[in-house]
């Protein structure tokens, strides 16, 4: 089997990750009901639902889904979703709410590959190199860069500032804060007891590659390290990225800045 689902308890909180084809997303248990963190891809659907099923939660158990950010394998899967459980209320930065009805990943704020070998790795198809049939698998669904619209509602939450998770109805120690840099909506989710849920804040996905922590893709790479020292004041302990493994925030200490603007492979 090629999926686990880990649950960590501490301070009354259960944290589950749903692993899907490349993005780990989250569960968080609130009282008799669940928060949901990012999505996944639109093609993710049957996965999606296997996913809840194995760890016993119902769609209709879900209260309230909180958008790292606007990118279709973190929100492709929102309108489904919410045609199974319309009471879910979406979470969100201000910035989203445009790029989400865009349908697309936004790539008008500049950017690109965090360094060469990354473009280079996109450009090969050793299919029969496992690493690189990962790999493939992820870019091939990825390449239109695509997702259902999603137009916000009424009763929606829009995050204009850092916000406590308890003013806006959801009854957990912890707090919302901007985190941009990889999106210029970024945002992560920092629990009082230091675990972080950062979306594609920070990441540990093809180390090899010398990615050192980022994601492949970065907007801005000045504001993707200061939202790195903001994560680090605040007395974050461990970090739980979209893509690869949970890793402690010493990784960030240590790596913080080695990318530089001058190695990356900006958009054309």
């Amino acid at each position: 089997m090629f999926f686990i689902i880990t649950t960590l308890k501490g301070n009354k909180m259960e944290l589950i990750n749903l692993k899907l084809s490349v993005t780990n997303c989250f569960l968080i248990k609130n009282k008799e009901k669940y928060i949901l963190i990012d999505t996944g891809y639109e093609y993710e659907w049957e996965l999606f639902c296997k996913r809840l099923y194995e760890a016993q939660v119902s769609i209709h158990e879900i209260s309230h889904i909180i958008l790292t950010h606007h990118h279709d394998d973190h929100c492709g899967l929102l309108n489904k979703i919410l045609e199974e459980n319309n009471e879910i209320k979406i979470v969100m930065s201000y910035l989203a709410k445009d790029l989400l009805l865009k349908g697309e990943n936004d790539q008008s704020h500049g950017g690109g590959l965090i360094n060469k070998r990354i473009k280079l790795l996109l450009s090969l198809s050793l299919k029969r190199i496992k690493i690189m049939i990962t790999l493939k698998k992820f870019i091939d669904k990825k390449t239109n860069l695509k997702f259902p619209p999603y137009k916000t509602r009424e009763k929606d939450i829009i995050i204009l500032e850092e916000t406590r998770l308890k003013d806006i109805g959801i009854e957990l120690d912890g707090t919302i804060i901007e985190t941009p840099g990889h999106t210029i909506d970024s945002i992560s989710i920092l629990f009082d007891d230091g675990d972080c849920i950062v979306g594609d804040a920070a990441a540990n996905f093809l180390q090899f590659a010398g990615t050192k922590y980022c994601v492949i893709y970065v907007c801005d790479i000045d504001e993707y390290y200061k939202s790195w020292r903001k994560i680090i004041s605040k007395n974050t302990k461990q970090i739980f990225p979209a893509h690869g493994e949970p890793f402690l925030v010493n990784k960030l200490k240590e790596n913080i800045g080695k990318n530089k603007k001058k190695n990356m492979v900006m958009n054309k």
